[in-house]
């Protein structure tokens, strides 16, 4: 495959997963417009989120394993039809009750998307571009939740919320009509094989004793680990992301519109995260150590949190969770696209990225319905007091197996 059909296949890849945003945030970003208009607790319209998240984490796990396989033209295009039709039912009068169900079923469809563009990227990409579409690919969630925050916050401002909906549906029909029409799957004799500065296949990039399907035992370990941290992430990523409209509008009195504005601090600082994970790899190499890093500086900011969530310096506390959705979106790019596309002479790449982002969204799962309901219970403190904790307990568990590593000289990569 040329450079310049490389370059076009990352684009799409970008552009599906960056428009799947609009068809899963449109509800997450009016979460406090739907409690009100529903007149629903943070526990109940938390569930809805939850179901979308628990849906696409198995299914990540399961599309993961069968991506390979998967005609990528068809399926990707269908998943998107499909979100769409859903959203489009949510704009013409869902009832709330209907909800859970019908979002359960966007996450199944969503769910094939991420390993199955991994897999492609992965096959198809020449070693000098796969850096490029690494960082590429990271900005997809930022990018696609900024641009749902933005357009969800002048809807409000507007009194037109629900319009969301339609327009994302609109969004994902057309994306997924490019995607049929541009994509063209490569044929089994890919330039890969032999060209100058192709990428090089498992078997020639890897010795025999290191082969995919022979995973060694520390490095087994290492993705348990990543998985752990993976949950763990999304717990905050997803729940700051999910709930920080509805913390500054309960703990600060701000109005939805201005409250959903504000939570575009977030996706806007979590552009870098990727950028930066990538800077940080080149200090720490080791993910499992990279990741504790992380977790251990998100830890530390959201005890900041807890320190100024009762004072009147909202712009503070603000910023903070901006800086842990940086580093939350740092660990996340880690865990998702660098180690499974750094590995790929050792793993499939679309297995092992169907599988860390299949746990990713365990801690999604939980940070929506859990965290809300926690919230109706011990308050946002106690939400913090949760977080803070995990993220300490990941990097304790990092620090350990950095030591035993040290200990025993072995090496993961």
């Amino acid at each position: 495959m040329s450079i310049s059909k490389q370059k076009r296949l990352i684009f799409l890849c970008w552009l599906i997963y960056t428009a799947a945003y609009f068809g899963r945030y449109g509800y997450n970003a009016n979460i406090t417009l739907i409690e009100s208009a529903f007149g629903v607790t943070h526990a109940e319209s938390g569930l809805v989120t939850t179901c979308f998240f628990f849906a696409y984490g198995a299914g990540q796990i399961v599309n993961g394993l069968f991506c390979k396989y998967y005609p990528k033209r068809v399926v990707l295009a269908a998943a998107l039809f499909g979100s769409a039709i859903i959203n489009a039912a949510v704009y013409f009068g869902a009832p709330f009750a209907a909800l859970k169900y019908m979002w359960l079923l966007n996450g199944i469809l969503q769910s094939v998307l991420w390993s199955s563009l991994i897999c492609v990227l992965s096959e198809n990409l020449d070693g000098a571009l796969m850096n490029k579409a690494i960082i590429v690919m990271s900005t997809t969630v930022s990018v696609g939740t900024l641009i749902t925050y933005s357009l969800s916050a002048l809807l409000a401002h507007l009194g037109v919320f629900e319009l969301i909906f339609i327009i994302a549906a609109a969004v994902l029909v057309a994306v997924g009509a490019v995607w049929l029409i541009f994509y063209c799957a490569p044929k089994k004799s890919s330039p890969r094989q032999g060209a100058e500065g192709a990428l090089p296949t498992a078997e020639e990039a890897v010795p025999v004793s290191e082969k995919k399907g022979r995973l060694p035992a520390v490095l087994a370990v290492s993705v348990v680990i990543m998985a752990l941290f993976a949950a763990i992430t999304n717990l905050a990523k997803d729940g700051l992301q999910t709930w920080v409209p509805a913390i500054l509008k309960e703990s600060y009195s701000l109005p939805d519109s201005l409250s959903i504005v504000l939570t575009l601090v977030l996706p806007v600082l979590g552009i870098f995260g990727a950028v930066f994970s990538a800077q940080m790899h080149k200090v720490i190499g080791d993910f499992v150590s990279l990741a504790g890093v992380l977790l251990f500086a998100a830890g530390v900011c959201i005890v900041g949190v807890l320190l100024l969530l009762n004072t009147s310096v909202w712009i503070a506390v603000l910023l903070l969770f901006g800086v842990v959705e940086l580093l939350m979106h740092a660990s996340n790019n880690v865990i998702t696209s660098m180690m499974p596309l750094y590995l790929r002479g050792k793993f499939n790449s679309g297995r092992l990225a169907g599988i860390l982002n299949g746990c990713c969204y365990v801690g999604s799962t939980l940070s929506s319905y859990g965290l809300g309901a926690l919230a109706d219970s011990a308050g946002w403190s106690g939400v913090f007091c949760l977080l803070c904790g995990v993220c300490f307990v990941s990097a304790a568990v990092a620090l350990c197996f950095f030591l035993y590593l040290k200990k025993t000289k072995k090496s993961l990569y």
